[in-house]
């Protein structure tokens, strides 16, 4: 990758604490291949009550016409959008659908939405979902102009190394675009997030740490500094994994469309939980007191405490029984296995059968892997007293 790639990677990232760079940063992902422009659809509601809506878009597009096609085209879009869905599916990678599959679905005849695109200057879409675990969200459009004609193979090479850093970002994105709903910035209100947060310099030294991460970092100890400041993980393991987080941003997104699988589990000694610490490069961060900040942003998950999970969408999502999903929401109460069955009346060989069943369908390793994906199907961000 190239120093130009590299500084759009970085680019990327800096969303992480501030959803208001994506129009720029989209518009850079689209200049990538002579683009028109980026769009990121998700999808809200179920059955004939479905909506389409566009969170974000590439700065060049008027979000006045961007909504008027949606509100004007939805039933079209969403037809559209089963069918790249359907193709997208089909790997765990991040692959773009070319419309060529549209035309396959419905006929070559171009459709009432399709002619007004091309008023617009956009000729051909290609689309995949960035976020595998959670179908509803993060689907990935950029739409091409006549001169350029249909996505290529040379396109997606160029794209597939720049999109799994988009999913990361997106992913790890949330807690903040939470916070900017209530007009407030991630660094400003990080006390606020019921996960650990932690802002480190270029040196890798501890800059911000909230409240949640302190409380982490006293009461087991995964997490230290030394006499620099400098924060360390304390099983050498993963601070291995933490430091080629930190010092190479090419070694993120190696997880595609599933990013929460990179996030470093450390088991908690004595304790029934687990932390899942997820690290973003930094590279500019305006509420520090040096734009040009160069360090990192590290979540940390406490998975023994509870999280509130949407388990309607979980369970269609994932194909789960109504049981599983069910369990799905007592394991994100924090309830052990053995708490569990004496909650349903059921043995403990029972709820450990029922358990396992659970993390294969949401292919989870473990159950803070398994809380990590919960998470996610969370808007509950927020401390309860906050």
């Amino acid at each position: 990758m190239n120093g130009d790639a590299k500084d759009l990677v970085l680019d990327i990232y800096d969303t992480v604490v501030d959803q208001s760079r994506w129009p720029g940063v989209l518009d850079r992902i689209a200049d990538t291949i002579n683009a028109r422009g980026c769009i990121v659809f998700e999808l809200r509601g179920h059955g004939a009550e479905r909506e389409i809506a566009a969170p974000l878009h590439s700065g060049i597009y008027s979000r006045r016409l961007l909504d008027h096609y949606i509100t004007a085209y939805r039933l079209l879009e969403l037809e559209d959008q089963d069918t790249f869905e359907a193709h997208s599916l089909a790997t765990d990678g991040i692959d773009l659908i070319s419309d060529a599959v549209l035309h396959c679905a419905n006929g070559a005849a171009q459709r009432p939405h399709e002619r007004l695109l091309k008023t617009y200057g956009i000729h051909h879409r290609a689309a995949g979902l960035l976020d595998k675990d959670n179908k509803y969200r993060a689907r990935f459009s950029i739409q091409l102009g006549e001169e350029h004609g249909p996505m290529t193979a040379g396109d997606r090479h160029v794209l597939g190394q720049v999109l799994p850093h988009v999913a990361k970002a997106m992913d790890l994105g949330r807690p903040a675009a939470r916070l900017a709903a209530e007009h407030r910035s991630l660094v400003a209100a990080m006390d606020h997030l019921r996960i650990g947060v932690c802002i480190l310099d270029r040196e890798c030294r501890v800059a911000l740490a909230n409240e949640e991460f302190q409380r982490q970092r006293e009461a087991y100890g995964a997490f230290r500094t030394d006499s620099g400041g400098h924060l360390q993980l304390t099983d050498s393991a993963n601070q291995r994994r933490f430091l080629s987080l930190f010092d190479d941003v090419l070694s993120h997104g190696a997880f595609g469309a599933r990013p929460r699988k990179e996030a470093i589990v450390m088991a908690v000694q004595g304790n029934r939980g687990a932390l899942c610490v997820e690290v973003a490069p930094l590279d500019t961060a305006d509420d520090m007191s040096d734009a040009n900040w160069g360090g990192a942003i590290v979540y940390s998950l406490d998975s023994s405490q509870p999280t509130e999970t949407d388990t309607t969408v979980l369970q269609e999502v994932f194909g789960l029984t109504p049981t599983e999903a069910m369990l799905s929401s007592l394991v994100g109460e924090g309830l052990t296995n053995n708490q569990i069955a004496d909650r349903r009346c059921r043995s403990v060989e029972t709820v450990n059968a029922q358990i396992k069943s659970l993390l294969t369908k949401t292919q989870c390793a473990n159950r803070t892997q398994l809380v990590r994906l919960l998470s996610g199907f969370s808007a509950d961000y927020l401390r309860r007293d906050a």
